[in-house]
């Protein structure tokens, strides 16, 4: 087990939709995070006893699970700053739903770059305590301009 960094600079992801996992992975890695993907609840609780992790992006539903079950896994570790989620993003009550629980925020399935962009920085200012990072977001190509999402 590894020691906890003030910022850690990994990113989990666990989606079964291989665009969506590449997208991620190219926005991360693109600014210098390590990107591990997985595709299970169980890998998942494996990978988060393992190691630190500032950001998990994870699907609504992979083949073991739901991002509620995540969550839960989340919470009781204190190696992981924020989980977002990736979904349809018209669905409110999923969107209340998961912010509930304690997700940082929902982006919109297929997952484009800038929002994965957008959730890494507001990951990172939530990792060194900014307040603001602490309003829900959620993401989605109609509603957001270059990745920052419009006021609402």
């Amino acid at each position: 087990m590894e020691a906890h960094t003030a910022i850690t600079r990994r990113v989990l992801v666990l989606c079964a939709d291989a665009a969506n996992s590449r997208m991620v992975e190219d926005a991360t890695r693109s600014w210098m995070f390590e990107t591990v993907v997985c595709s299970s609840l169980r890998e998942a609780e494996v990978l988060l006893a393992e190691k630190n992790f500032a950001l998990v992006f994870c699907e609504e539903r992979f083949v073991d699970g739901t991002y509620a079950d995540l969550l839960t896994v989340v919470g009781r570790s204190y190696k992981v700053a924020v989980v977002v989620m990736i979904s349809d993003v018209n669905q409110d009550s999923v969107f209340r739903e998961a912010m509930a629980l304690g997700a940082l925020g929902v982006v919109a399935t297929p997952c484009s770059i800038q929002d994965a962009r957008w959730m890494v920085i507001r990951a990172t200012e939530h990792g060194s305590g900014n307040s603001r990072s602490t309003l829900n977001s959620r993401n989605t190509s109609a509603a957001a301009s270059n990745g920052v999402p419009r006021p609402e």
